[in-house]
Order: structure tokens, then C-alpha cells, then sequence
């Protein structure tokens, strides 16, 4: 498969090769200022999340683990997983957790039928974001049937929009990426640029930045540095997750088969301000043991410490 074969080249030779010795060491002593506190995605343990008790409850015990930040998701008309905006942003402050940035969807992207997005969800966006003190709005993921030149088209549209409101608040949107962005934009043309390529390029100088997910980029046999070296400056937020050999399995960070130290090289090249450990899959009993296990690692590894 391509994935096992680009992480066998990479973990060996490929970031070595690219930057050379004195240019990785070089990086290295520089990226250690450039990472921030260590957060998590709420997504990880979203089976706990049960209730405003059972959040409060999850938020206290993630900050018990070492985390500081957590991105949020699940808002829908006014409420984050039910809850109030103004509630969930209280019991997050309870927890002493802040939240840097949030996936939001707009509903159109959900479904199947392809068009113009709804703007009305912007000013939305940019009100709960506010409430929660988010710098980031992110826009998280599309279904299979806007996964196409025309879907894509309407969702750099949307992404413009806003960016450009976002902007009048002291605020950033962005686009957290899968790994079907990989695909050709034009499945009949072999010459055809990645539906990443079109939107990294089309998107520049629109207050969009890239929440880069490693774990994606490398399950569509992508190498993240070089995307990184390419659009330097344009990746201020990762999500930070690993899978193990059999590149099917999403496994605690630092268990698996993703070289992290050679990515965290990159971090000053790619702008890195905040990352995000996250897990999507891991038993519905195990998300605090998974961020548990995740935050171990990360915190013995100097790269990963700010």
C-alpha cells in the first residue's frame, strides 16, 4: 500500500535526506520554543461526554493528565454538546482548561447535495468562538459528495468569507484535513493537482490557515515535512495521533510507526503554535487511558516540550 511503503522510505532515510545533517540538528534546537502547551481534541473521549456533569467530569480529569488546552467540537445552534455556549465555556474555565480553537461544520457539508454554503453559519461561528476566546474557526470535514472540483470550489468560497469576517474579529479560519484532500482534484487527469495543493494555493492571503493532521497526511502516503517545507508558515495547528504498523489500527501516540522527532523538526518552518493529541479510534471505555498514554510519551520527549 502506498502509506507502508512511504513510512518505511520515511522512518529510515527521507527527512535525513531532505534536510541534510546540519539542517535537521539546526532544527531541531530551534523548534523547542516554537511548540506550545500540549492540548488534546475533545473528539478523543466524546463517549464520556455524556452529560454536563459526565463533561465537567471528563474536562477535570484531562487536566489531572498534564493537559493545559483542548480543542473543541459538537457545536450546533448555540450549544457545544448540548450545552449552553456560556456553560460549556464555564465549566471548561472550572476545569482550567483553555480552548485555543474549534472544529466547526457547517450542516451543508454533511450532506449530499453540493452547493453554495449557507454564510448565515459564519457570524455563529465567530459568536461561539468568541465566547469560548478562540482564536481559531476551523472547518473540520466534508462528506464524500462535496469531494470534488465543484464541492471544493464552494467550500474555498465559503473559506474566504470567512476568513475575511473572521478577520474583523481578531480571528483566523482554517481547514483541519483527512486523507482524501490527497486525491487528484480531477480523478480523469493524471496531471491533476491534489484537492490539498488547490486549496493551500487558492486559500493563500485569505486569513486561512491549515490544521495539519500528520496522522492523515502520512495514512495518504504523504511525506508532512515536505508539505511543510512547501507552504512554509501555513500549518499553526496540528493534530498529533499514530497508527500502528498495519496503518489501520490508531494507536496512543508514540506506540506506533510515525517518526514524531523528524515532524517536530519542522515545527518552526511550519509556523506550529499550537498541536493536539487526538485518537478517533480507541475503545469507547479507553479515551482518558489513550490521552493518558499519549501525554506520557510526549512528555518524556524534549521536541514535544515546549
Amino acid at each position: 500500500m502506498k502509506h507502508s511503503l512511504w513510512l518505511g522510505a520515511f522512518a529510515l532515510s527521507t527527512l535525513i535526506a531532505c534536510q541534510g545533517p546540519a539542517q535537521e540538528t539546526k532544527n531541531t534546537e530551534k523548534t523547542t520554543d516554537a511548540v506550545a502547551e500540549k492540548g488534546y481534541q475533545l473528539y478523543t473521549v466524546r463517549e464520556a461526554l455524556t452529560g454536563p456533569e459526565a463533561i465537567a467530569s471528563t474536562l477535570k480529569e484531562t487536566k489531572a493528565l498534564g493537559y493545559d488546552k483542548v480543542e473543541s467540537f459538537g457545536y450546533l445552534e448555540g450549544s457545544f454538546l448540548g450545552m449552553p455556549v456560556t456553560d460549556f465555556n464555564t465549566t471548561l474555565s472550572n476545569a482550567q482548561l483553555s480552548s485555543p480553537s474549534g472544529h466547526y461544520t457547517p450542516m451543508q457539508l454533511e450532506g449530499t447535495e453540493v452547493g453554495p454554503i449557507d454564510t448565515a453559519s459564519i457570524t455563529k461561528f465567530i459568536e461561539a468562538a468568541t465566547a469560548l476566546n478562540q482564536h481559531w474557526i476551523i472547518i473540520p470535514w466534508m462528506s464524500e459528495a462535496w469531494r470534488n472540483a465543484e464541492g471544493y470550489a464552494h467550500l474555498v468560497d465559503y473559506l474566504k468569507l470567512l476568513g475575511a469576517e473572521a478577520a474583523k474579529h481578531g480571528k483566523v479560519a482554517a481547514w483541519h484535513n483527512h486523507e482524501f484532500e490527497f486525491l487528484p482534484l480531477d480523478p480523469t487527469n493524471p496531471e491533476s493537482p491534489s484537492a490539498y495543493q488547490y486549496l493551500l494555493e487558492s486559500l493563500e492571503g485569505h486569513n486561512v490557515v491549515f490544521e495539519m493532521d500528520v496522522h492523515w497526511v502520512a495514512f495518504a502516503g504523504e511525506n508532512p515535512v515536505e508539505w511543510i517545507n512547501n507552504y512554509p508558515g501555513r500549518f499553526p495547528l496540528w493534530h498529533v495521533k499514530d497508527f500502528a504498523a498495519d496503518t489501520a489500527t490508531q494507536i496512543p501516540v508514540g506506540q506506533g510507526v510515525i517518526p514524531w522527532e523528524e515532524i517536530f523538526a519542522a515545527a518552526e518552518t511550519s509556523g506550529l503554535q499550537h498541536y493536539y493529541i487526538e485518537q478517533d479510534f480507541c475503545a469507547a471505555d479507553r479515551g482518558i487511558e489513550c490521552l493518558k498514554e499519549s501525554i506520557e510519551y510526549a512528555n518524556e520527549q524534549s521536541f514535544m516540550n515546549k
